[in-house]
């Protein structure tokens, strides 16, 4: 018999006499609100398999918040598939107790994990405001400094090669050629920069290529954080209850100005501006012509 577990220490927990293998599935730095968490599907497909006859949380609350889905799995899942489920801190057991109070017990899980995510998202909001980095990663040309890691200064291993960018876009270099002038110099792209920066993250998440890309360039030369400006809030959640997100439109964004050293000039920036757009009407105007 195998049971699955989310704790973080094993309490002692009569189950039977039979011999029981005890499983472990990390839900470390997933929201217990996403039913989406590697452990969590994980243990899904043993149960599937018939490989796990028991399932063992500290509460309610871990197995998940979303009341809805939540009843699902305890109501519907785990008795269809003969799994006992126990949750320790709430007296639950599938095996003796009744279920009548499992729904009201989901649904206050649930509305804790909204109001933690609006107080959070509140949170990050003022920090925002206040002009405050609030991002994992900085951006490339970039490090985070000062105390709390919310403040952005140049990275001098990088910031020379966003300024030469820059400069060399304004003189009418091609994104594309850019881009290939820096693979052939082994120069890292940003996505493999920072996991090389940061061992425990796995590239192939980041970067499908590793290279640079025209598509990498552009934004660079587009982003204003160059200028010493915080643009945040480029996108937004669609529910507590799902990783999916929205693009905010940029009037809707949070701009901040002069929150940190700038790598390029007003002049600079604008003129590289002027290069991608002309080059852009002028793409436009040949794809017109060509259909006439």
């Amino acid at each position: 018999m195998c049971a699955y577990s989310v704790f973080n220490t094993f309490p002692v927990y009569p189950l039977s006499a039979k011999p029981l293998i005890l499983l472990a599935f990390c839900r470390y730095r997933y929201h217990t609100s996403l039913f989406d968490r590697p452990g969590f599907k994980r243990m899904i497909e043993d149960i599937e398999k018939k490989e796990i006859g028991l399932v063992l949380t500290k509460d309610l609350s871990r197995l998940g918040r979303d009341y809805i889905k939540t009843g699902q799995y305890t109501e519907l899942f785990f008795p269809s598939r003969g799994v006992r489920f126990i949750a320790v801190g709430d007296g639950y057991d599938s095996a003796f107790s009744s279920t009548d109070l499992i729904p009201f017990r989901n649904v206050v899980n649930e509305m804790y994990a909204r109001d933690i995510s609006r107080k959070i998202r509140a949170s990050l909001q003022v920090r925002m405001e206040e002009g405050s980095y609030i991002g994992n990663f900085a951006p490339y040309g970039y490090r985070k400094c000062g105390k709390e890691r919310h403040q952005l200064t140049p990275d001098p291993e990088t910031a020379p090669i966003v300024l030469r960018l820059f400069l060399d876009a304004s003189r009418g270099v091609l994104p594309s050629a850019l881009a290939a002038e820096l693979n052939n110099e082994k120069i890292p792209c940003p996505s493999i920069y920072r996991c090389l920066k940061h061992p425990g993250l796995n590239p192939d998440r980041f970067s499908r290529s590793g290279q640079w890309t025209a598509n990498t360039i552009i934004k660079i030369l587009h982003n204003p954080v160059y200028l010493g400006h915080m643009v945040q809030g480029k996108t937004k959640k669609l529910s507590f209850k799902s990783s999916a997100s929205l693009t905010v439109p940029e009037h809707e964004r949070i701009r901040v100005p002069d929150t940190h050293p700038p790598i390029v000039t007003e002049q600079l920036f604008l003129q590289c501006k002027e290069q991608l757009k002309s080059r852009t009407c002028r793409k436009q105007e040949a794809d017109g012509g060509g259909h006439q």
